[in-house]
């Protein structure tokens, strides 16, 4: 009984101080914790930059570009890398050593997809 007496002593003292409405919610069977909820979905970051196509890919949708440092709130140094493409970009225009000006994006998960590809005029 002592026990019993202790805990709703201690309950009440805690939801009238410095627990107030959650040790209520512990009292009243609510969850103790509440999860933190994204409320808008993370915008992708994007750059642009400019390269030579080293190599095209169109089952796996990727092409390897050598590219200059990529501009934008998405910087990228220097390097030769392969990159997924997104499904609107047209891989049959692209071929092995053109000049392009590309734009590419970072999702979420932090990958990488070309988003448009143009090739360079002379």
């Amino acid at each position: 009984m002592k026990t019993r007496f202790a805990r709703v002593a201690a309950c009440a003292a805690i939801s009238v101080g410095i627990g107030g409405a959650a040790a209520s919610a512990v009292l009243q069977g609510a969850p103790r914790y509440t999860v933190a909820q994204a409320t808008e979905k993370p915008e992708k970051t994007t750059g642009q930059g400019e390269g030579v196509v080293r190599a095209v890919d169109a089952d796996e949708r990727r092409i390897m570009i050598t590219h200059g440092p990529v501009s934008g709130p998405l910087e990228m140094s220097p390097m030769t890398m392969a990159f997924r493409v997104a499904p609107n970009v047209d891989l049959s225009s692209l071929s092995k050593g053109m000049k392009i000006k590309f734009t590419i994006s970072r999702d979420a998960k932090g990958l990488y997809v070309i988003e448009d590809v143009r090739p360079e005029k002379p």
